[in-house]
């Protein structure tokens, strides 16, 4: 996996991390009023949201409210197709989301590389 996508994914999986950027592609949201939508602790928030910032995805605007970055309305895009077909696997039954003909990987042999 390259780096750079590993980094991302990593920051992104972080604890409410991928909420608190999900929640502001509707536009800009006050910390309280972010924090409440996310469920989030303040304090983790805060957290986030600032490794958010100095990744430059997310910004304080000239009220005082946090919004994505051109940088994280780019992402934004990428993930909204990514979230679209998660819904669409998430509706499949567990056997719909095993091709015919595969191997199950709920066996315990490891690959044979």
């Amino acid at each position: 996996m390259p780096e750079e996508l590993a980094a991302v994914l990593e920051l992104l999986g972080r604890r409410y991390a991928l909420a608190a950027f999900w929640s502001l592609r509707g536009g800009s949201s006050a910390f309280r009023s972010l924090a409440g939508r996310v469920g989030a602790p303040e304090s983790q928030l805060s957290q986030r949201l600032r490794e958010l910032r100095e990744a430059g995805l997310v910004e304080v605007d000239e009220v005082g409210e946090y919004r994505l970055t051109s940088h994280g309305r780019r992402l934004l895009g990428v993930l909204e197709p990514l979230s679209a077909w998660a819904q669409d696997w998430a509706a499949l039954s567990p056997r719909q989301r095993v091709p015919k003909g595969s191997v199950s990987h709920a066996t315990d042999e490891p690959d044979p590389d």
